[in-house]
């Protein structure tokens, strides 16, 4: 085998072939695979070697432990640290509002131990009084002329002792005075001593209590209001065709809205009065082509069945943000002034052909018209023409006081929204409740 192998080796480096150029290309050959070689050799060697060591690091793992808790993270560091801030900070607002509740409880609980001694101290007090009484020494009866024992009040016997011994009698001199009555007796001074026994006699019974009167406070219910300033949203459920007379103002039109949005309160608030009926007035203005509405009464109806009616007082814009809405103006003064422009034309006809011939004679006495002789067929027409210009002349004043009487309108029509402002607090109360 070794023999083989040195063979092999001679052959393989042996350059005896006599051809230069094949020998240099030989042995570039050769040395490119021994390079080759020496490369895998190397490459083996360091696998194994860094094998090892990676087994060895693992090994060492597995003995040892590996006890790496989590990464390192700046921003964990950060978020830790302000949580645990922010439980700090309720820790501590727990533990002063606890240390003022103590001190409340500390102070209640001295007031009632002063309440407490104060009574411990009125009951001593009592009893002492009560020893003090049922110390005393007994009564001593001063005579045998003694009624019963009453309620433990001794009482003389009036009814044995002769009061009136010397009884008064009429002196037979005098007729006057107090001698007529005789010998006034003396008096006798009776002193008697009377004890009551004071055992219980501080108790009283309660016959009739005293009626407490408790004053009921009557119960605050919650106001609802709609203050002013508040917007409303609404839809017109009739049109109007607004007057522009002066008269109108006086005398406005009525008209029926129906809410459709929860008013807009002040600060972002709403309620809720949506599907409420909204009555109004208005009039038209000819100068701006706007029809000016005003609300009256807001009428609702709760979910218990409750009726509210309230004074709603607000004035109305249209979709342009404008107060007022604008409408078309319609009018018939012109058609009616056309007709009287006719028919006072044909009054002017019927003057100029209706008039007759005539010889007019001025003098010192005036002045005198004699009309000609006439043809039938030329007074007949005189006569038409006439007629016609008196027939003009009625009709065209007819027209005048029409177009008088006529004044332009606003037309507005109904489904228009619109949007209501309140210039007044409106204070929502069912009429039960009223």
């Amino acid at each position: 085998m070794r023999e083989k192998l040195q063979g092999f080796f001679n052959r393989f480096i042996s350059n005896d072939n006599g051809d230069i150029t094949q020998t240099q290309r030989k042995q570039r050959g050769k040395l490119i695979v021994i390079l080759v070689i020496v490369f895998l050799v190397l490459f083996i060697l360091l696998r194994f070697t860094v094998n090892d060591e990676t087994t060895e690091k693992e090994r060492a793992e597995k003995i040892a432990g590996n006890f790496k808790l989590v990464d390192k993270d700046e921003m964990a560091k950060t978020n830790w640290i302000g949580s645990a801030s922010e439980d700090m900070d309720l820790a501590k607002k727990k533990i002063d509002t606890l240390t003022t509740k103590n001190e409340k409880l500390e102070q209640e609980l001295s007031k009632m131990q002063s309440i407490l001694k104060d009574l411990v101290n009125e009951k001593e007090k009592q009893r002492e009084e009560q020893t003090k009484f049922k110390n005393l020494p007994p009564p001593t009866p001063t005579s045998s002329n003694k009624l019963p024992d009453l309620n433990k009040v001794e009482l003389d016997d009036l009814g044995r002792r002769e009061l009136y011994t010397n009884f008064p009698k009429p002196n037979e001199g005098n007729n006057f005075g107090i001698s007529q009555l005789g010998e006034i007796p003396q008096m006798s001074e009776d002193i008697s001593v009377r004890y009551t026994s004071l055992e219980d006699s501080l108790a009283y019974i309660n016959v009739a209590p005293k009626p407490e009167i408790q004053k009921q406070e009557a119960e605050k219910k919650p106001l609802h209001i709609i203050p002013t300033g508040s917007i409303t949203r609404a839809v017109l459920l009739s049109g109007f065709d607004a007057p522009t007379m002066t008269q109108a103002k006086t005398n406005p039109l009525p008209i029926l809205m129906r809410v459709i949005d929860t008013s807009i309160l002040p600060n972002t608030w709403q309620y809720d009065i949506k599907d409420c009926f909204i009555t109004a007035e208005g009039y038209g203005d000819l100068t701006s082509e706007r029809a000016y509405i005003r609300t009256n009464t807001l009428a609702c109806i709760t979910d218990e069945g409750k009726h509210i009616e309230v004074n709603f007082a607000g004035s109305v814009a249209g979709e342009d943000g404008k107060t007022g809405l604008k409408g078309a103006v319609v009018t018939k003064q012109g058609a009616l002034l056309a007709r009287t422009l006719i028919a006072g034309f044909l009054q002017g006809v019927g003057n100029s052909f209706g008039q007759t011939n005539a010889t007019t004679i001025v003098s010192g006495s005036g002045v005198t018209s004699t009309p000609t002789n006439q043809t039938a067929t030329e007074a007949m027409r005189s006569g038409i023409f006439k007629g016609l210009s008196a027939s003009a002349e009625k009709l065209a004043d007819f027209y005048l006081k029409m177009a008088d009487q006529i004044s332009p309108v606003i037309e507005i029509s109904a489904g228009r929204e619109i949007t209501i402002t309140t210039t007044s607090r409106v204070e929502l109360k069912t009429l039960e409740e009223s």
